[in-house]
């Protein structure tokens, strides 16, 4: 990597990451070191390229510009690489890839490792987060394929690679009831930090069943943190059964269905632009899901 490589990761890191500490653990640079190289870059502009804030720092206007430029020049330089890779008999070069937490953590670790050993000389740059997040990467042009549960952006082609049922989650089975059971209105329903459109699923199906609202006086952060809840019998969830993943043993899960019977379930796609498939880490990447879905 070269000298002018290494200022454009380093402004990046602690441009998104705001905080000199968070960038030097990121980095593998000691802060000091760090904060020096900002403080030569800064020389070359004559004028500061971040405000020291209380919480942090923020990019001035003459930072934004540098950040958007050295964004730009690194992705220019990947394309380049990615087109001398491509020159190849070999598949080689780098996928960068968006994925959903949730899928990360059940789902993409097998695939990844199948994927790795037919292709070793890929090399896999991964960016997690919650599926409205893993949309905005792939919008900004930041990855080249997406994997998102729920609804996906509008350009692109997409293929369906998995579809979750949504399951009514409690840690003893319920007593037998004909739909809409009345305990569910007195007993607590455990919400969690989800996609703006589960929780958009999660309302629609209550009010096909019930005519007053929930019980839904507990909030947590994490469905970790949400299984642990109901693991104590503390109230009852709705989840995805991928989201349940070595602990559905555990507890009591009932599959939840539309009032018309339809069974209901949250998709997950891969999503890309036909444009990448030039890339042939990416076009390798596709056939593989394909031919394992």
């Amino acid at each position: 990597m070269d000298h002018l490589e290494k200022d454009w990761h380093l402004f990046i890191t602690i441009a998104e990451t705001g905080n000199l500490t968070k960038a030097a653990n990121r980095l593998y640079v000691s802060q000091p070191a760090l904060s020096y190289r900002l403080t030569q870059l800064e020389k070359q502009f004559d004028e500061p390229l971040f405000i020291r804030m209380p919480r942090g720092l923020a990019l001035t206007e003459t930072g934004e510009l540098y950040y958007n430029y050295a964004k730009d020049m690194l992705k220019r330089k990947e394309d380049f690489e990615s087109s001398l890779e491509n020159k190849k008999n070999t598949i080689s070069g780098v996928l960068s890839l968006g994925c959903s937490s949730i899928f990360a953590n059940y789902e993409l670790p097998d695939i990844l490792e199948g994927f790795t050993k037919a292709y070793p000389d890929v090399r896999i740059q991964l960016k997690t987060g919650i599926s409205s997040k893993i949309s905005d990467f792939y919008q900004a042009g930041d990855v080249h394929v997406a994997i998102i549960r729920g609804p996906v952006p509008a350009t692109g082609e997409k293929y369906l690679i998995n579809q979750d049922p949504i399951c009514l989650v409690t840690n003893n089975k319920l007593p037998a009831h004909e739909w809409p059971r009345p305990d569910l209105i007195t007993l607590p329903l455990i919400r969690y930090d989800t996609a703006r459109d589960l929780y958009t699923l999660l309302d629609n199906w209550w009010k096909e069943q019930y005519d007053a609202p929930p019980n839904d006086s507990i909030h947590v952060d994490t469905m970790a943190t949400c299984r642990q809840f109901i693991r104590k019998n503390l109230g009852w969830s709705i989840l995805p059964k991928t989201g349940l993943g070595r602990f559905a043993d555990e507890f009591y899960m009932e599959p939840l269905y539309w009032a018309d019977g339809t069974p209901i379930v949250r998709d997950t796609h891969i999503v890309y632009n036909a444009s990448t498939l030039f890339r042939k880490p990416v076009k390798a990447f596709i056939e593989y899901i394909q031919n394992n879905k």
